[in-house]
């Protein structure tokens, strides 16, 4: 076989498994790949595929200029196959090639999704474990061999290994982007409800419920410890405005009064000057200062009225007022739990045996004594004759004997004037007491009867 004719065969051979290679890798890269960061933050490519580093297996590979601790997202649902991040050398040189922190996610179709250089501890997830488009799987570090922060991403084969062959793939609506090309995520997932309620019992939010903790920008550290083993944290600031943020959402379906608590972990938690912000309604906010240093466990935050209605929030900043250059003090976040207090019922104080029938007796005495006629002594009719005239005795006999008691001066006539006062004696009488001015009246009425006898007599 002449040489000319081996040539020719070599080459179609290699162009019949090049084009099968092609139609295979397309065939293999399947689920639709959204871009490797979360919704709304724009990064752009930083060096593309076969350039500079990326060669061999790595030749198909992206360099996205993202900052040490932002995160990073899943581009399409699947399983966590190979995690590492205990890793905390970096370096500008090959010797620390091995040496990088690493999620990979594996499709399920014999393609996978690596993600290299990230920081140490900045993943919760484990392998095994499903994830969704959006979904969170870890933040940008310096580990390994990097010249400077960055995320390296590849499609690639699935391996026995960490390191498997890249291949080519394409973003959703950005395609195979190049160098300098500037990408906004809008990796957002499947959108989620936070079905936290109040509703008169009692309700946790973990913070690692994503549909209801929500977590601003991007410094962020996760720890194994704390409640249900897990929280973040990040660095207190002096700063005027927050950088990080951290909110417990939920609803209120039952308004009322609720017990607000938050768990403090024993670790990573040296903020003096945490202070966490309650939205009980529409109202401004109200807030409770915590010392995470010396206050571990569930700390109780008070007990605060909320209404009904939702966007009521629990929340905790980064600028607690702590300087972070001289300071450096972590500010953790874990499990919030708010538990209904039920409203006090004031029962009426118990009434002494017997009380009730005393009061019937009070109240029928006065009754009776306000219908009886009164013991005082009515004046007796004035009398104009003067054959008929009343004596002391006969006052003396009307009244009773007493000690106490004082009979009508004999001047009088014996006539009772309705004027005059009553007195009680000791007995509980009452008797008639002449008063100065009735001598004076008497002693009138007197001489006058005297005189209409003596002209009669003559």
């Amino acid at each position: 076989m002449s040489t000319r004719r081996i040539v020719a065969r070599s080459l179609f051979a290699v162009a019949a498994f090049t084009a099968l290679s092609g139609l295979a890798t397309s065939a293999w890269a399947t689920p639709p790949l959204m871009v490797p960061w979360p919704c709304g933050t724009t990064y752009s490519v930083t060096q593309g595929h076969n350039t500079g580093s990326h060669t061999a297996e790595g030749s198909w590979a992206w360099d996205f200029g993202i900052p040490v601790g932002a995160e990073v997202a899943a581009p399409a649902a699947g399983q966590v196959r190979r995690m590492r991040m205990d890793s905390t050398r970096s370096g500008c040189d090959a010797a620390y090639a091995n040496d990088a922190n690493y999620v990979i996610v594996d499709f399920g179709d014999g393609t996978e999704a690596l993600f290299l250089h990230l920081q140490a501890n900045s993943s919760s997830l484990q392998v095994g474990q499903s994830v969704q488009a959006g979904q969170v799987v870890g933040r940008v570090g310096l580990s390994g061999w990097v010249c400077g922060a960055h995320l390296h991403f590849q499609i690639q084969n699935t391996c026995t290994s960490w390191w498997c062959q890249s291949i080519a793939a394409s973003f959703v609506g950005f395609g195979n982007p190049g160098l300098g090309t500037p990408l906004t995520s809008d990796n957002c997932g499947a959108p989620v409800t936070c079905d936290a309620r109040l509703n008169g019992g009692t309700t946790l939010i973990d913070e690692l419920d994503t549909a209801c903790f929500s977590r601003a920008t991007q410094w962020w550290w996760d720890v194994a410890e704390g409640y249900d083993g897990h929280h973040f944290y990040t660095f207190a600031t002096d700063a005027a405005a927050a950088d990080t943020v951290g909110r417990w959402s939920f609803g209120v379906d039952v308004a009322g009064d609720y017990r607000v608590e938050a768990f403090i972990p024993n670790n990573e938690a040296e903020s003096q000057q945490a202070r966490y912000q309650l939205a009980t309604g529409p109202q401004t906010p109200q807030s409770r200062l915590v010392n995470q240093a010396t206050e571990k466990g569930w700390v109780d935050l008070g007990v605060y009225s909320f209404t009904n209605g939702d966007a009521r929030f629990v929340s905790l900043a980064d600028n607690t007022g702590e300087n972070y250059d001289a300071l450096k003090r972590k500010l953790a976040y874990d499990a919030v739990r708010l538990t209904w207090v039920p409203p006090v019922v004031v029962e009426p104080e118990p009434q002494p045996e017997g009380s009730d029938d005393v009061a019937d007796v009070a109240q029928d005495q006065s009754q009776t004594d306000a219908s009886e006629p009164s013991d005082v002594l009515s004046p007796p009719d004035l009398r104009t004759d003067a054959a008929e005239e009343l004596t002391s005795s006969d006052v003396s006999a009307d009244l009773g004997p007493s000690d106490t008691q004082s009979t009508v001066d004999a001047d009088s006539g014996g006539i009772a004037d309705p004027s005059r006062e009553t007195v009680e004696g000791a007995c509980g009488c009452h008797v008639a007491s002449p008063r100065r001015e009735d001598f004076w009246l008497g002693l009138g009425m007197g001489l006058g009867l005297l005189g209409l006898v003596r002209r009669r007599l003559s």
